[in-house]
């Protein structure tokens, strides 16, 4: 089949909404089409949406933000259980439907083609082969495309470049090419209906339909989160840009100082010009220029990681410091830099993209720009989160789960000591602090505290004496020698027996295969025998086998189903949440790794914290029964707290 475009033999009409309301209803299905503009363009744009029937007919509407009459017809038809509503990516049509009708929209019995796709795939890839003579075999994953998905499983060609999804098409309203528009959206609306049967297929045969019910209501909290934004103060985010820079360039200068003083200077290597800013000087974004001015004091460095240079700092090396100085101002600039660039001149608010279903866990990822980059920690952490602040007579919700991971890791393993430690409200760090030191639980330290935590997350996910002997020292400056190391690793698991007993099923389980179906418009449906890891929910992360290679890790089956069910309660606690606000004045505004975060009125915040609070407690502790679940929720003026 052609590249280009496939044309579908179409009875397209323009209707009123009567008419297909009851044509609809009829069949029981449709698939939905639009060219509806992103959150960051205005309501008032005007648009197509199309509507395929299975007969192969389609109707369209032209409308735009003012259309009421059509924006409520369409958030009735969302919210009809009776009619199943199959679109690809659904976030611009419900950040659209937000933006233009101003309320939450409901929906009910929609199924998103992009993330069917995406948790079908379930993280499968392969090795093709690539011209480079030193990786002759690349990895690859597959596109998820619409574009892709109609050429894999239908060999049909659509359009490429149709670039509806980013608010770059129909901006014009509906101009002399809006048949043209038209006729492309068509032929993308035709394809949703034969990939809807392909891909419930697939769900049905992987057993994935509690996923793909969770990641369909999800639609509705990301596209709140996208629509809504966060508000972020690009005033003082370019105060604290000056400082930073200051701080950069002084740290670079007492390097670049400190390496005259020693007579060094880089040797010369391709690519380097002397156009180069910091040319013919030391640069402290080379590698091999930090590892040669160390080689001539008379230090062999295998590498620059953080933790060798904080050892190096800590015993007087002001070099060291001084880098760590600079990446720390270097990687903070450009987050900044970022953000401040992506605030919305119309509401000082930055609108980021949540990603719901791409990460092989599940987890919710983040982008343009990535709020996974606030930094929690260190040194200018909490000025940067002071940075995203509420509104005027408003208050941000800030909810977290405590200790999750462990509290999964109790529920995965079925740890007699460790469950009943969360039933009694013990402080599981604090335990582990107190088994490994001998101590009573109520002498042990903060600092023994703080490292058994380390300890804890570490060891839960497979981690080595010897990783665990480097951890404590970079991150405690607790020296520990490889046989005391080696102890606290025995006492451990003779501590939580249960999870020695988790770890070894889950290597075992390298060894077994599950059949995983996939489906091509070659072979049709067909089931690999694959290397599988399963969530609570039923979440499934595979990896191929190639001959009697694997290539999964022991940490990834030992990650993969703890971090992968934080991920489903996370998504189950967004959804009914949104379920459960009623007035738009409260809002979703952000949700990264186990934090929800809400934008409420003043007024009101002390109520919307216990409705969450009561959310989260409750739905985590049915998931994870008999582990009882527990969250952390603040009130407060920024992200700072």
């Amino acid at each position: 089949m052609s590249d280009e475009a496939h044309h579908h033999p179409i009875d397209m009409a323009i209707c009123d909404w009567d008419l297909a309301s009851e044509d609809i209803r009829s069949q029981g299905i449709c698939a939905l089409e639009s060219s509806m503009p992103f959150f960051g363009d205005h309501a008032s744009d005007e648009g197509h949406l199309l509507m395929a029937l299975p007969d192969g007919r389609i109707w369209r509407f032209d409308i735009n933000g003012e259309d009421r009459m059509t924006l409520n017809n369409l958030c009735r038809l969302l919210s009809d259980p009776e009619v199943k509503k199959v679109l690809y990516d659904g976030r611009p049509l419900l950040s659209w439907i937000w933006n233009a009708g101003g309320k939450r929209p409901r929906f009910r019995n929609v199924f998103d083609l992009l993330v069917a796709s995406q948790i079908s795939q379930a993280g499968f890839y392969d090795y093709v082969f690539s011209k480079s003579s030193r990786r002759p075999w690349t990895k690859m994953t597959l596109d998820h495309s619409l574009e892709a998905l109609a050429r894999r499983h239908l060999e049909i060609g659509l359009e490429i470049g149709l670039a509806k999804r980013h608010g770059k098409m129909a901006k014009g309203g509906l101009g002399e090419d809006c048949h043209d528009v038209a006729d492309r959206l068509a032929g993308r609306a035709a394809v949703l209906l034969p990939l809807f049967a392909i891909f419930q297929d697939l769900i049905v045969r992987n057993n994935l339909e509690k996923v793909a019910e969770l990641e369909f209501r999800t639609l509705g909290p990301v596209a709140e989160m996208e629509i809504s934004g966060i508000h972020f103060d690009a005033r003082d985010g370019q105060d604290l840009i000056r400082m930073l820079e200051e701080e950069l360039v002084g740290s670079v200068l007492e390097m670049q100082a400190l390496a005259r003083e020693q007579g060094f200077f880089p040797a010369e290597r391709r690519g380097r010009k002397k156009r180069d800013f910091l040319y013919p000087y030391l640069d402290p974004n080379q590698t091999e220029d930090i590892k040669s001015y160390f080689r001539s004091l008379g230090f062999e460095l295998l590498s620059t990681r953080s933790e060798l240079l904080r050892d190096l700092a800590s015993q007087g090396a002001i070099f060291a410091d001084r880098l760590l100085t600079y990446r720390r101002a270097f990687h903070q600039l450009t987050f900044l830099n970022r953000w401040v660039d992506a605030v919305d001149p119309d509401d000082g608010r930055v609108h980021p993209r949540y990603p719901q279903a791409r990460s092989v866990t599940g987890r919710i990822g983040s982008k343009d720009p990535s709020a996974h980059q606030v930094p929690r920690r260190g040194k200018g952490a909490q000025e940067i989160r002071r940075l995203f602040r509420a509104s005027p007579e408003r208050k941000l919700v800030k909810a977290d789960f405590s200790t999750i991971e462990m509290r999964i890791m109790a529920y995965l393993s079925g740890d007699r000591t460790l469950t009943r430690a969360f039933q009694k409200g013990v402080d599981v760090h604090r335990l582990t602090a107190s088994r490994i030191s001998g101590a009573p639980m109520e002498e042990v330290t903060i600092e023994q505290r703080q490292a058994a935590k380390g300890v804890n997350f570490l060891l839960i996910y497979g981690g080595s004496a010897e990783t665990l002997q480097q951890r404590i020292y970079y991150d405690y400056e607790i020296a520990l020698s490889l046989d005391e190391a080696l102890e606290v690793h025995e006492r451990f698991f003779e501590t939580y027996p249960g999870i020695r007993d988790w770890h070894e099923m889950q290597r075992r389980a390298m060894g077994y295969t599950h059949q995983h179906y996939f489906h091509n418009c070659v072979s049709g449906t067909y089931a690999l025998p694959l290397t599988c890891t399963f969530t609570v929910l039923g979440r499934r992360r595979v990896w191929p086998r190639f001959g009697e290679g694997l290539r999964a890790s022991k940490f990834q089956m030992y990650n993969n189903p703890c971090q992968g069910t934080g991920a489903d309660l996370l998504k189950m606690v967004l959804c009914e949440l949104y379920d459960r606000l009623e007035s738009p004045e409260a809002r979703i505004i952000c949700s990264i790794h186990d934090e929800i975060l809400m934008e409420v009125p003043e007024v009101e915040a002390g109520s919307y914290a216990k409705m969450l609070e009561e959310i989260m407690t409750r739905v985590g502790s049915k998931l994870l029964h008999p582990v009882p679940v527990t969250a952390e929720v603040e009130v407060a003026d920024s992200w700072a707290g």
